[in-house]
């Protein structure tokens, strides 16, 4: 009788470093020993405990600690205008509990009340307003604190999805892990749930569970409407390729989460759900977005300003343009485009033409970035920006809300000039996204021979529908951008 050999040990994939192929990386490392050496194999050799997630996780620990530091003077004295401006600790969660009096009543379910938020973002106010710790004044402070914590535990679980969706390049969630913007963005709202919610859809996709994935981002959806997008991303690629399985089975499953959460809204407070679309069509632009910007300096020169109902049709134009104009891209690009970098342009698109454009609105735009284009010199001079523009936000509100005292405060010509600079900004990195699109070898992603790591079952599929541009000839790739699927699985 013979012997029985053991089974062949599977062998783990080596994973990208990018201290070694990022140059900005590279440099930054130098001063705690440089990039990590050339005869060292990771992902093939065990890191022991520490683990690239584990790392992760313990950078998202230590940047939430800085996060909570920075809020630290609103914390002792309290969120009161115009010193929290002024500080620049201003923060949505405490201001919500207090004015929109979250100790009195459950969003979307209590009768004849309303709430200016999507309705799982008002059910998790709604559940963490009931188990705020303190009585009084000091309960405020316990509702920021009980959702600071939920707030690192998403984001950590975005962290974790985005290394799980890169898949040889688990170190780009570091972007998102230790990342400068977040710092001052993470605690203002309850954005990080919308995108921890979009990044777990996301990798559900990418492995092929396309109900589950689709129930996620039918709960994102309920936190933040720009979760659509992601769908809408893989509508175009499902349309480029010719499959509709995975887009229907996502679809139906986003639908039904989307209909778990809205259906008791609809029959115990349906009134709710209506004005809070009615408020959307008929408030005026928020601060940080372009159509304010246009106001205040028409209002400054004696021009003729933009109403509610102006800007809401401007913005549905402007953004339906710019939809068009990336389906057309996706379906004219030599390659087809990646998951990541079309949700990347769609959200991007979104952000900038949305009236209701705020700060924090850079949470749902990091984690697709690093998916997107992960080059750090990239990511780090866009965040650098949008800090700039978060902060003369809080400073330009701080002059408007604090009887125009000028202390601390800046005027409304370098308000306005942040919020360009904010948007141009975002609109280069969409340009570099478009250029990794029409030229891959700048796709740090695909030099390694990778296709689409988030396309799940959409991945090496052939090319069923595509369009020429005007000075070009029509290419059909008809599934020569890589091995088959089955090789990959």
């Amino acid at each position: 009788m013979q012997d029985s050999e053991p089974p062949p040990r599977r062998r783990r994939a080596r994973i990208a470093v990018p201290t070694r192929s990022d140059a900005l990386l590279s440099r930054m490392t130098e001063a705690i020993g440089g990039p990590l050496g050339r005869r060292s194999a990771p992902g093939i050799v065990s890191p022991g405990f520490f683990t690239v997630e584990r790392v992760l996780i313990i950078m998202v620990t230590a940047s939430g600690i800085l996060a909570v530091l920075f809020k630290f003077h609103c914390r002792q004295s309290g969120w009161t205008t115009p010193d929290q401006y002024s500080t620049t600790c201003w923060s949505e969660l405490p201001n919500v509990y207090k004015d929109k009096g979250l100790a009195t009543f459950f969003p979307y379910f209590s009768p004849n009340t309303t709430f200016d938020y999507p309705p799982l973002t008002g059910i998790i106010a709604g559940i963490t307003a009931r188990l705020a710790p303190g009585t009084g004044t000091g309960r405020q402070l316990g509702f920021f604190d009980l959702n600071a914590v939920l707030i690192v535990i998403m984001w950590m679980v975005t962290v974790v999805a985005t290394a799980r969706s890169a898949r040889r390049r688990p170190w780009d969630a570091a972007i998102v892990a230790a990342s400068p913007v977040l710092l001052f963005t993470a605690f203002t709202s309850w954005d990080l749930w919308a995108a921890a919610l979009v990044a777990v859809g996301m990798l559900l996709f990418a492995r092929r569970r396309t109900f589950a994935a689709g129930g996620v981002l039918g709960l994102a959806v309920c936190v933040q409407p720009y979760a659509l997008l992601i769908l809408l991303a893989v509508l175009l690629l499902s349309l480029r390729c010719g499959r509709w399985l995975a887009l229907t089975e996502s679809v139906i499953a986003a639908a039904v989460a989307w209909l778990v959460i809205m259906l008791p809204v609809l029959v115990l407070n349906p009134a709710s759900w209506g004005t809070y679309l009615g408020n959307g069509l008929r408030d005026k632009p928020s601060e940080s977005s372009i159509y304010q910007a246009y106001n205040l300096v028409a209002q400054r020169l004696g021009a003729a300003t933009a109403g509610p109902v102006m800007t809401s049709v401007t913005a549905l134009a402007l953004l339906t343009l710019a939809v068009i104009s990336i389906a057309w891209l996706s379906l004219a690009a030599r390659r087809r485009p990646r998951l990541a970098q079309l949700a990347f342009l769609l959200v991007a698109a979104y952000s900038l033409t949305d009236k209701h454009a705020a700060p924090q609105h850079t949470v749902w735009l990091l984690p697709l970035l690093a998916l997107a284009r992960p080059k750090w010199r990239t990511v780090l001079g866009w965040q650098a920006v949008q800090i700039l523009g978060f902060l003369a936000l809080l400073l330009f509100l701080g002059r408007e809300l604090g009887d125009g005292n000028a202390q601390h405060a800046i005027d409304m010509p370098y308000f306005a000039l942040a919020v360009l600079l904010q948007s141009v900004a975002t609109v280069a990195v969409m340009a570099l996204v478009v250029r990794d699109i029409l030229s891959p070898g700048y796709d740090v992603v695909r030099r390694a021979g990778t296709d689409d790591p988030q396309a799940g079952v959409l991945e090496y599929a052939p090319d069923r529908l595509t369009v020429g541009f005007p000075w070009t000839a029509r290419v059909m790739l008809s599934g020569a951008a890589g091995p088959k699927s089955s090789q990959h699985a």
